[in-house]
């Protein structure tokens, strides 16, 4: 397997990792749940910021930026697609949540 495919691969199970915690997260959003979920979020377009450099796609730099970019859109996309789509609630204490 070719270091490029490793890193599209790597960028797909990422992004499917975050909606997953999504689901995980959700029925303890307002005890801690919504904090781990950001935090992982974070991270994860952190990793996908540097998987492109990592993995060697691209010949240029340029070109990997624009991987890098792509990436973050994905994994940003990702984590809002998480957050809706599991119901996070991200507004606690009001009384009525």
């Amino acid at each position: 397997m070719h270091r490029a495919t490793a890193g599209f691969i790597s960028a797909s199970a990422i992004a499917i990792a975050v909606v997953g915690l999504a689901f995980l997260v959700a029925p303890r959003a307002c005890e801690g749940g919504l904090e781990l979920y950001v935090w992982c979020g974070g991270t994860a377009l952190l990793v996908l910021l540097a998987l492109p450099f990592a993995a060697h796609i691209g010949r240029s730099i340029l070109v990997r930026v624009v991987w890098a970019l792509g990436f973050v859109v994905l994994g940003a996309g990702a984590w809002f697609a998480g957050l809706f789509t599991a119901n996070v609630r991200f507004i606690c204490g009001l009384g009525y949540l």
